[in-house]
């Protein structure tokens, strides 16, 4: 009785196994490759910035004074960011104030001479010869009377720093009573013309954006969205994957200096070959489907693009109206693992 039933359930084993493959082969859920519009987006952290930034120096050498500004405030052109002060500044001040002196009293005497020298030429004492000379170092004391007035007019210049244009300040360099050398930055300014919005995008995202694309910068404090378009891309050399995105502002939009925000970029390819995401397999760094026919599933490398809803753009390896596997497609793609390899004795 015992064989009897060990029989019995050879038999429905046996049974089983010749025909699940067939059972296993018609509960495949396949789909059709059709031509389809996808649009994919890419979102990232941003903020305004120019292309350049105006760094404001100490022209020359003193103790900083009055330097109060902090980053994020807005300067307007000519605006007093600071003062040159301490014994270097008051040193050279005093010695251009002295040469200034020096300059008016030559000026003076030299008139006076010149006066002294045509009134003895009028009562025919001196001679023409004479009256050249003296207006000669007349000439001479009033050019070097402006080059002392134009040196200490340009050194209390120096000893102001002032904004040389309209922006942000983004950096401060210097505290209030800090000796600086000359040429030591002390207020960094993003200027407020020729601004951009910059975007860093990593990965799968910095891949899709190309020039031309358009997007829309939301400023955090909640301003009017701005229609932007990427001007260029560069990808950073210090940071592998990370690729740095400007773009500009569309006509009729506007930007302020030092916001922070959140662009959106929109990818689209024209209508192309689109299957569901589902369908795809990634193995040994590249893309496989499963194409379904008559004869059961073969595998097919493919070239993805875009990817958007649940379905992704195919650039090459499939024709419109073949069929792929869309559900358990990792299970049937390694069913016959094993016979790739020889178990180990």
């Amino acid at each position: 009785m015992k064989s009897i039933r060990l029989l019995v359930i050879a038999a429905l084993v046996s049974s089983w196994c010749a025909v699940s493959p067939h059972a296993f082969a018609q509960d495949v859920v396949t789909m059709p490759a059709v031509q389809k519009r996808i649009v994919a987006k890419v979102t990232a952290p941003a903020h305004v910035q120019a292309v350049s930034n105006a760094v404001l120096a100490a022209p020359t050498a003193g103790i900083v004074s009055g330097l109060r500004i902090t980053p994020g405030e807005t300067v307007r052109p000519g605006q007093t960011i600071a003062h040159l002060t301490g014994p270097t500044v008051t040193s050279e001040k005093t010695r251009l104030a002295a040469d200034l002196k020096t300059a008016q009293i030559r000026v003076s005497a030299a008139t006076q001479a010149a006066a002294i020298e045509q009134q003895k030429f009028e009562d025919q004492l001196s001679t023409r010869d004479a009256i050249a000379r003296v207006r000669a170092d007349l000439d001479a004391a009033r050019q070097q009377l402006v080059a002392a007035q134009s040196a200490a007019q340009g050194y209390t210049g120096l000893a102001t720093i002032t904004a040389s244009e309209a922006g942000v300040v983004t950096a401060v360099s210097a505290a209030d009573g800090q000796y600086v050398s000359a040429g030591q930055a002390l207020v960094t300014v993003s200027s407020s013309r020729d601004l951009h919005v910059v975007a860093t995008l990593y990965g799968s995202d910095a891949a899709l954006a190309s020039v031309g694309m358009k997007g829309v910068f939301l400023p955090e404090r909640g301003d009017a969205p701005v229609d932007v378009v990427v001007q260029r891309t560069s990808w950073s050399v210090t940071a592998p994957g990370q690729l740095e995105v400007w773009l500009n502002v569309a006509p009729g939009g506007s930007l302020e200096s030092g916001a922070v925000g959140t662009v959106s970029l929109s990818a689209s390819d024209d209508k192309r070959l689109a299957i569901p995401s589902t369908s795809l397999i990634l193995d040994g760094g590249e893309w496989w489907v499963l194409v379904h026919d008559k004869s059961g599933n073969h595998r097919r490398h493919v070239a993805p693009g875009l990817a958007d809803g649940g379905w992704t753009a195919i650039r090459t390896g499939l024709s419109p109206g073949e069929r792929v596997v869309t559900q358990d497609t990792y299970l049937l793609f390694h069913q016959d693992f094993s016979a790739h390899y020889q178990q180990a004795d």
